[in-house]
């Protein structure tokens, strides 16, 4: 019987293309030694509250792919890396059943040097069928781990979105200063956005109660990240190196700057719970 040869010459040259579906191919194929023994992780939260932040910094260690919010769109897979391509094969896939989709697509064969595949998810992503099913099948996998982002003053949080909203920038990757703008907060709204984000918190929490998770707060990642990325890396099981941000803070001004109606919103939550999101 004749055997299949590839002048190793020409298959150096065939990788080189960058073709990603290349790449996978001489992975699944053996002609690149590969795993699938890799820690696989979720970063769970919601907007604002430094997803993308983290997730700068996680990707800044070579062993860890991160991928972005794969789950946020219906119609779009938003792996917002280089690594993977878009087709209408891994679409389709992801539109008819995206459990398979997330273990062909995402977690498949690597080459050895990466030690963690994970994604963003925010707890309002694939809330309609089938993508639904998505959030059952994570909470089975509990070896998945999860990295829990929460801002403690979530007013920060809301204010975020609320600017986000109305500039249309969502994430600065060249730390260009940004044109700080106003904005001014209804306070039943803003009640109404407290209280969802805690449900949402304390439900991931209870979700994923059994798999191993590291509950990061913005505010501490932002003032010193250098030992909390210490701890997320040794989280992962990659070697520890010094990261560096991939994107950088959009806004510096304090919520009296930064709201409008600050005087009139800090005095209708003085006697309330949340009454310390307004001290400076």
């Amino acid at each position: 019987m004749k055997r299949s040869f590839i002048n190793l010459t020409g298959l150096r040259g065939w990788l080189s293309l960058k073709k990603q579906d290349a790449k996978k191919l001489a992975l699944d194929i053996g002609l690149v030694k590969g795993t699938t023994d890799y820690t696989r992780f979720i970063i769970l939260g919601r907007s604002r509250t430094g997803s993308n932040f983290l997730r700068g910094l996680i990707n800044d260690n070579p062993q860890v792919v991160s991928v972005g919010e794969i789950f946020r769109n219906e119609d779009q897979i938003e792996w917002d890396s280089p690594r993977f391509e878009f087709n209408k094969i891994v679409l389709e896939t992801y539109q008819r059943d995206p459990v398979t989709f997330l273990n062909k697509y995402l977690f498949r064969k690597f080459p050895l040097d990466i030690k963690a595949v994970g994604f963003k998810l925010f707890y309002y992503h694939a809330q309609k069928p089938p993508f639904n099913n998505i959030w059952k099948y994570l909470e089975d996998q509990n070896k998945i781990k999860i990295l829990h982002i929460k801002r403690k003053n979530i007013l920060q949080t809301h204010v975020s979105r609320l600017k986000a909203n109305k500039n249309n920038k969502w994430v600065n990757t060249n730390g260009d200063i940004e044109q700080q703008i106003s904005v001014r907060v209804d306070p039943i709204e803003c009640i109404k956005d407290f209280e969802q984000t805690r449900k949402w918190e304390t439900e991931a929490d209870t979700l994923f109660k059994n798999h191993p998770i590291l509950e990061i707060f913005y505010e501490d990642l932002s003032n010193d990240y250098g030992p909390i990325m210490k701890n997320v890396q040794d989280f992962l099981g990659v070697n520890y190196i010094p990261v560096r941000p991939g994107t950088h803070k959009q806004s510096n001004l304090p919520l009296s700057q930064t709201i409008s109606n600050f005087i009139e919103l800090k005095d209708y939550f003085k006697n309330s719970i949340y009454a310390s999101f307004f001290d400076e």
